[in-house]
Formats: C-alpha cells, structure tokens, sequence
C-alpha cells in the first residue's frame, strides 16, 4: 500500500519487500559498480545512503523521484546524476520501477583518476553536493555496455575498463553542462526564452526559425546554444516534457483523449512516441497509475 509515510528500512530488507534485485561488483580498493532493479511502482521508503563514496548514477530504465535533504531529485530513463550524500538519509518519493546504475569511488581514487578534471569540488575535503541531472550519448553506450558486462564476471578485464570510460564521459557531460555559465548574460536569457517559448503550447512543437525569431539568435546559435545549456536537441526536449505530461494527462484521461490534447491526430502516432520514452504502452501505463492513485487516496 502506499502512503505518504517514510518507512525507513536497511538495504537487505528493501530487496523482500519493494521486488528489488541489486549486484554489487567491487572493481578495484575505492571503486565498484552497483545495478539496482526495483519492480515498485509506488515505493515511497527512506533508506541510510554512505558517506564514503561519491556515487555517479545513470537510469538505465523507467523513472525515478526521490528526495535527500532539500534537494528533489527527478530523473527518467538516459539521465545521469552525481553526488556524494555524507550520510544522510535517502528518500524515494512514490517511485515507479526502474533500473539503475551506480558508479562508487573514493574522494580519494576520484582525485587521482580526474586530477583537475572536477568541477567546483575539493576532493581533499569534500562535503555534501548534488549534481543537477544531465544527458549525454556517450554516457548510454557506456552504461548500456556496463550493464552487459555485469552479467558476464569472467569479463573483469573490461568492465574495469567500461567503468573507467563511464566515470571519463559522465565528468565530461557535467563539464560540458557547467561550461554553459561561459555563455553571456543575454544569451543565457534568450535560450531560455526559446525553452519557454517551445513549451508553451506541448500540442504542437514551432519551427526553428520562428523560436529564433522571437528570441532574436540566429538558427545555428540557436541549436547549438540549446543542446549545450539542456542537454539534448531542441525536438527532443519537446518530446521529453511532451511525454512527460502525457504520463500526467492519463490520470485523469484516457489514451485518445490524451493523444488529442497533445495534438496528435493518429493515436498510434502517439502510442509509439509514449512508448518510446517510457519502455510502456500508455494504456498499461494508466492501468498502473489508476490503481496507484486509489491506493493513495
């Protein structure tokens, strides 16, 4: 049943009762590799996290919603996140199921492997931070590879090897995203601008030129200013927060109606947009939802 209660539980017992399944592979002294499957679709649980490690994450699949101190943290399938949580408690927020790779090393290890390479971070002192989420294809073709690998344990070779490269293009992606301040002040806002301007009618996606024409940047600034400042294409990020409130749409609506308001014309168009972004058919999607929001009431 779900609730708005935390329960707080230890690791092993997360695994009986949430459906849970996670292999722990140690790399080397500093570095291991975790895959989380949780089969949930409404944990809501409060576990103790370390205050060892520094964790680099990836979502394999599915979505994920948890909160640890003030910080909320969203993420679906592709995104990636950094942080090191000094021990403090981890709360997952009525979190549908998901897959989940976890990259942990070692202030320590971490200094040596990316020397200067980390951003706004002293690794000999470091202290509680959150990385905001990012997305970057290197980083899929890695964790995907990881993820192979790890059913495979005579392959230690290469999935110490694997590793290394995620940890290499997950730094390079948070780098990427933190150079984004080198944009100017006015540059900043009009890419902004663009992003309120793509979303603020979800039922239909305007061309580049007119974005660019109301923001007043050129179509190739355009392009490449938005994919560096959020992380993916223009088109995509549309897509993304266009399925995303379709995922919220079918709480209280049925797929065509959904479709409809989002302003497909063919419902199949849709469904395969839907499916694509969260590895479900949107009428098994609301099939779960409907019986999660009953549960909560």
């Amino acid at each position: 049943m779900c609730s708005n209660d935390f329960t707080v539980l230890p690791l092993d017992q997360m695994s009986q009762q949430y459906q849970s399944e996670e292999k722990n592979i140690i790399i080397q002294p500093g570095l291991a590799v975790s895959i989380c499957h949780s089969n949930c679709n409404c944990l809501n649980a409060s576990f103790p996290s370390d205050d060892k490690y520094i964790h680099l994450n990836y979502l394999l699949e599915g979505c994920f919603k948890a909160r640890i101190r003030d910080t909320l943290i969203e993420l679906n399938e592709g995104d990636a996140i950094m942080g090191f949580s000094c021990g403090e408690p981890f709360h997952l927020m009525n979190s549908p199921s998901f897959c989940n790779l976890d990259i942990m090393v070692t202030p320590e290890l971490l200094a040596t492997l990316a020397e200067n390479h980390f951003l706004d971070i002293d690794l000999n002192d470091v202290d509680f931070f959150i990385k905001p989420p990012c997305n970057n294809i290197k980083l899929k073709s890695t964790a995907s590879h990881i993820a192979s690998l790890v059913e495979r344990p005579t392959c230690k070779l290469l999935l110490h090897s694997a590793v290394l490269e995620f940890i290499h293009w997950q730094l390079d992606a948070f780098k990427a995203k933190h150079s984004s301040q080198g944009l100017s002040i006015r540059e900043k806002y009009q890419l902004e601008s663009a992003r309120s301007y793509l979303l603020k009618d979800l039922s239909i996606a305007p061309t580049i030129a007119d974005i660019a024409n109301v923001v007043g940047l050129n179509q190739c600034k355009l392009k490449k200013g938005f994919k560096h400042l959020y992380g993916n294409s223009i088109y995509a990020h549309f897509q993304k927060e266009r399925m995303k409130k379709a995922m919220q749409l079918l709480k209280d609506n049925n797929v065509t109606e959904t479709a409809m308001i989002l302003g497909y014309s063919n419902v199949s168009h849709f469904s395969a947009a839907f499916s694509k972004e969260f590895n479900i058919k949107p009428k098994e999607a609301r099939k779960e939802i409907i019986p999660s929001r009953k549960q909560c009431a």
